[in-house]
């Protein structure tokens, strides 16, 4: 879904399994990835709780060390609507490191709407918020509480 277009796209596409079980025993257990197993939770509970759930886009034009214009392909992981709700939704293992951070709310410092961003981590936390606005939620009060 192209977030700043407000249209469907074709050239992304992200397979979600209904049962992560058998993902693993197809997989021969050989991709035991935290962040993609969170991931594929966060989008069936979203679908299950009636969610409209896409993957979201948009490109941005940002000057190289030689200040030479280039264009780069921005991602969050989920753009979930449901009546009037609207979460942009970002989803991964842990942000102590500044790297993953970073990388994880990139996306979210270069959307300049009024939707709620949603940053999702594998951590025992409460809803928090960080110095941009952004809502910082651990799994579990995400599944339980967050989207219902």
């Amino acid at each position: 879904y192209d977030l700043k277009g407000r249209k469907e796209i074709g050239a992304l596409r992200k397979y979600y399994f209904c049962d992560t079980g058998l993902r693993n025993a197809r997989l021969n257990f050989a991709f035991p990835d935290e962040g993609q197993m969170l991931e594929n939770i966060v989008y069936n509970e979203l679908c299950y709780h009636g969610y409209s759930v896409n993957v979201g886009a948009f490109d941005t034009v940002e000057k190289d060390a030689n200040h030479k214009s280039i264009r780069k392909n921005n991602e969050v992981d989920f753009y979930a609507t449901k009546g009037r709700r609207a979460y942009y939704i970002q989803v991964t293992a842990d942000i102590s490191n500044a790297d993953t951070r970073d990388r994880e709310i990139r996306p979210y410092l270069k959307l300049n709407d009024q939707i709620k961003k949603v940053l999702v981590i594998n951590k025992p936390i409460s809803e928090t918020y960080d110095e941009n606005g952004f809502t910082i939620i651990g799994i579990a009060d995400f599944l339980l509480r967050f989207i219902k």
